[in-house]
């Protein structure tokens, strides 16, 4: 019975026991009815005894739950749909995130800045300005990106060499946490002695164990460091770019005009921004989820236009207080 306890653990990569049952063991479930097989307890799996309707309706604590899983929002489908044919490149979540923190700053702390330089003005301030900031914020959100990325890898490793220290010095610890991870999915006493009497026949089964599910850690992708600062930092070069790109279309005395076409450009790209990065991220119900991206669309708009409304009236305020401070 531990061999098959362990095999659901490190099968299905959830605890399955008494008063759970997860999405993979909901599968396994399903063939052991038609099978005959024994269940975990070691009491036999028939149709008469384990219905379809009782596996899809069973929660993580015994209780009833919703058997329809909410349908998928077809406007984030299409979103990601479009995305994939037109570059035939499936991003991951993590990389979704990195791009989004590059993008956030990209399109506020620049915009900020050309709008704060336009009272200046000239352009071609504007300009050169803007092009510094944007190529050194490239370098140190890339830079800082990369080596917060290193540092999760870092803790992971370090991570794991505490817990194989943990395990090869006391094992009664280590048992102990096999308890604590196992008792709140309802595993009784005796099966919890049996999974922990099989997991210490093997160090390295423990210590993958309690990574996985008392630590709940996720060893970093190799790649990872060097991925998250690229992304980060192209993510700030792209949404840094848009508010530049006004100062380079009109004269060099032609400033307010550049400035209130910059406004115009960010005010619809932020929207857009907030709105499609709420879609991507929301939950699956498509109402609250239009709702949601509207107001985040908002939100995004808000907070790009009070950082350059704060960066104008700084500058304004320096302006003013020159002369004074000349006398």
């Amino acid at each position: 019975m531990g061999v098959v306890l362990l095999k659901n653990l490190f099968a299905y990569g959830q605890p399955t026991g008494a008063g759970i049952t997860t999405t993979s063991s909901k599968a396994h479930l399903a063939r052991q009815t038609h099978s005959g097989e024994k269940a975990v307890d070691g009491s036999c799996v028939t149709p008469t005894s384990l219905s379809s309707g009782d596996i899809e309706s069973q929660g993580p604590t015994g209780r009833q739950t919703p058997t329809e899983p909410d349908p998928p929002c077809n406007s984030k489908s299409w979103i990601r749909g479009a995305w994939t044919a037109l570059t035939g490149f499936r991003p991951t979540p993590r990389m979704i995130s990195d791009a989004i923190i590059g993008l956030a700053d990209g399109m506020t702390v620049p915009f900020a800045l050309t709008a704060g330089l336009s009272s200046l003005g000239s352009t071609r301030i504007v300009q050169l300005g803007g092009v510094a900031e944007l190529i050194a914020g490239m370098i140190s959100m890339g830079v800082g990106g990369a080596l917060g990325a290193k540092a999760e890898s870092d803790g992971f490793k370090a991570k794991m060499a505490d817990t194989l220290k943990l395990v090869l010095g006391s094992s009664a610890d280590a048992v102990d946490l096999v308890h604590e991870t196992l008792e709140p999915y309802g595993f009784d006493l005796g099966q919890r002695n049996v999974i922990s009497d099989q997991l210490r026949q093997s160090s390295e089964k423990m210590v993958d164990f309690l990574i996985r599910f008392h630590y709940q850690e996720k060893e970093p992708d190799s790649s990872r460091p060097w991925s998250c600062g690229l992304t980060i930092g192209l993510g700030y070069g792209v949404g840094g770019l848009v508010p530049l790109i006004p100062y380079f279309c009109v004269g060099v005395h032609e400033v307010f005009l550049a400035l209130y076409i910059s406004i115009g450009v960010m005010a619809v790209t932020l929207f857009l921004f907030g709105y499609f990065k709420t879609v991507l991220l929301a939950e699956q119900d498509c109402e609250k989820s239009k709702w949601k991206a509207f107001k985040g669309g908002l939100w995004m708009m808000g907070l790009g236009g009070g950082s350059a409304a704060v960066a104008v009236g700084a500058v304004y305020g320096i302006q003013m207080a020159s002369p004074a401070m000349e006398h």
